[in-house]
C-alpha cells in the first residue's frame, strides 16, 4: 500500500459534489500518501453499497491503469484487512452506516477469497 500518490482516502457520496462545472471532491481531512491503487480499492465498498456486486465493482475499476497494475495478493490483503477493520468498528458501534460499511467490505473480502 506504500506509495507516493496523494490520496483522499475518504471518497464517499457525501464528499462528492456535482456542479455545473463538473465534479468536486471535498473534505480532504484524511489525505495521505499511498500507492495509486489504494484510492480505487477504497471505492469498492461504496460501489457495492450502491448496488453493484463485488465483481462488477472490480470490472469497472479495471479501466484504470492503477487498478490493473496492482497484484492479486495486494488486493486480497487489502480487502481482508479493510473488512477486519470495519468488522471491529461495527462491534463497537450502533451506527447503521458503520454496519453497512462492514457488510460491504466483508462482501468484497469474501469475493476476493473465493476468486483466489
Amino acid at each position: 500500500m506504500q506509495g507516493r500518490t496523494l490520496v483522499h482516502s475518504d471518497i464517499n457520496p457525501t464528499n462528492l459534489i456535482l456542479t455545473a462545472n463538473g465534479l468536486r471532491v471535498v473534505d480532504w481531512a484524511w489525505t495521505t500518501e499511498a500507492a495509486s491503487w489504494v484510492e480505487l480499492a477504497l471505492l469498492v465498498q461504496w460501489l457495492i453499497g450502491s448496488g453493484h456486486s463485488p465483481a462488477q465493482a472490480e470490472e469497472w475499476l479495471g479501466q484504470f491503469p492503477a487498478w490493473t497494475s496492482v497484484g492479486r495478493d495486494a488486493l486480497d490483503a487489502f480487502a481482508a484487512m479493510n473488512a477486519a477493520k470495519w468488522e471491529v468498528k461495527a462491534e463497537q458501534s450502533a451506527d447503521g452506516w458503520v454496519h453497512d460499511l462492514a457488510a460491504w467490505t466483508c462482501a468484497w473480502a469474501k469475493h476476493r477469497s473465493a476468486a483466489g
